[in-house]
């Protein structure tokens, strides 16, 4: 219309020239004319341009309905299958209409900021984290507490993230922060939870109810999918993973991890706090004196289960078998499990202690917990699992094989009794003795056992009684030195 007005205006009442119209307005010479010889304003006639989208768009808008998260590509895939198989629409038009009728469908959600008293309430929650271990890349389980007011974080890694872990990472914050909190946030995950319930009714694990509640520590489980119920903990996990496990660290332990975890928890409390303009450090300091005391004794952070000793002396758990000591095989027993070592139990007496091996179907046996068995039993020593592979340092290895080739019939026997060892020493220490008597030029087990007790401390091992001992073990006692005790000293210590 406007441009009618012009053309009409400037060539019919002004006379101006068609070609100058036409360039000034932009558009063609012949247009001009046209104009100029019609008397009737031009009528745009509406052209049908619907897309392919247009005439689909009740099929996407259900299945946006349906699914809100459902992709467009997927929606392409089904409207080919259940519509028209010759549909032909555009990914990039797809895309933008799913996206504009998803945010008209379902607008995104608005929150309230919240407001913390101190004391109030502290947040947890796992997330997985990638390290490199004793020069290994594993992936391993990041345990973070914070307190809502405050800020304050606490950040402890795990193999895994069951009961025990959970419960060593609640302890440890806790200690960490000198108190409790009057409750906790957590989700809803299985360790914690049974069943979900409707409304915020929770039908709670009864470990985890009872290790909490020994800690007077309540806890307010988030509403599933609702992750902004506990957002001050999602941001501190995001905190600590692009603060510390970025790039990716090496550690030697996950002990050494966790000393350094500490540590760098420790100096973030100087980091000024985004929304209160004030240092961590600060406002813990009047956060810190409401906390509630820690009970006293605190709880053990474990789970117990029930088992059965087999008849090789083993205890299976997860797969994995533990050892115990002969003298316990065929008994019931109760397993203390620990996040990071497990304690088997029976009759109130502890058999046996191990730390908890990570990977499914592994042995962990100790050769303490046979020497009473093999000793009767010697032959069966050359074959037993115990003393498979590197459970013992070489010497042991070298050792037997010298026995046998002197004497095949008393050789194992002979190496049993220097295994026997292992009941009053660390392995380390009988290792010295054997390495050592070998270069004294012997390897009777007398002459080892008197090595061995030769560099124990005298309130672990009884005293040595050497009447009646053969000869060739008298060279082996260290001389004593007399020059301390001349005759200057002994006066200076009778004055």
């Amino acid at each position: 219309m406007d441009v009618w007005e012009q053309i009409r205006l400037r060539c019919v009442r002004n006379g101006e020239p068609v070609k100058l119209v036409a360039r000034e307005l932009g558009i063609s010479k012949n247009t001009v004319r046209k104009y100029i010889q019609s008397q009737s304003v031009p009528v745009t006639k509406p052209l049908d341009r619907r897309s392919a989208v247009d005439v689909h768009k009740s099929f996407i808008d259900d299945l946006l309905r349906e699914s809100p998260s459902i992709t467009s590509k997927r929606l392409g895939v089904l409207l080919r299958e259940r519509v028209d198989a010759s549909v032909s629409i555009g990914e990039r038009a797809l895309r933008r209409y799913v996206a504009r009728r998803r945010a008209e469908l379902k607008p995104r959600e608005a929150f309230v900021r919240a407001s913390y008293a101190p004391g109030a309430q502290a947040q947890f929650d796992f997330t997985p984290v990638q390290v490199i271990v004793a020069g290994i890349l594993v992936t391993l389980e990041l345990f973070v507490m914070r307190l809502s007011y405050s800020g304050r974080i606490f950040a402890r890694a795990s193999s895994r993230c069951d009961q025990p872990a959970l419960f060593a990472g609640i302890l440890e914050a806790l200690v960490a922060f000198g108190g409790v909190p009057l409750e906790g946030v957590f989700d809803n995950a299985a360790t914690a939870v049974a069943r979900v319930l409707s409304g915020r009714s929770r039908d709670e694990n009864a470990t985890f109810r009872a290790f909490c509640g020994a800690l007077a520590f309540p806890i307010v489980f988030a509403a599933p999918r609702k992750g902004n119920e506990k957002g001050g903990v999602e941001g501190a996990n995001h905190y600590v993973q692009e603060n510390f496990f970025t790039p990716i660290p090496e550690f030697d332990s996950i002990d050494q991890l966790n000393e350094q975890l500490g540590a760098f928890c420790d100096r973030d409390q100087s980091r000024i706090h985004s929304t209160h303009r004030e240092s961590i450090a600060e406002r813990f300091a009047r956060e810190e004196s409401v906390l509630r005391p820690l009970p006293n004794p605190l709880p053990r952070p474990c789970v117990v289960r029930a088992a059965h000793v087999n008849k090789f002396s083993e205890v299976v758990f997860e797969t994995n078998r533990y050892s115990v000591p002969t003298r316990f095989a065929h008994r019931s027993a109760l397993i203390e499990v620990y996040d990071r070592r497990l304690r088997i139990v029976v009759d109130d007496i502890a058999a046996a202690e191990h730390p908890r091996l990570s990977e499914r179907h592994q042995n962990l046996l100790d050769p303490r917990h046979f020497v009473d068995l093999l000793s009767h039993k010697h032959r069966a020593a050359d074959t037993a699992l115990v003393f498979a592979g590197d459970r013992l340092p070489k010497s042991f290895a070298e050792l037997r094989r010298q026995y046998v080739l002197s004497d095949s019939t008393r050789g194992t026997r002979a190496w049993m009794d220097v295994v026997a060892l292992l009941k009053e020493a660390p392995v380390d220490a009988v290792d010295h003795a054997i390495r050592k008597a070998i270069a004294l030029g012997t390897d009777d087990p007398a002459a080892i056992a008197l090595l061995v007790r030769q560099h124990a401390t005298p309130a672990t091992l009884p005293p040595v009684n050497l009447e009646g001992q053969p000869d060739a073990l008298r060279h082996l006692v260290d001389r004593v030195d007399l020059q301390a005790w001349n005759t200057s000293a002994l006066a200076e210590r009778a004055s």
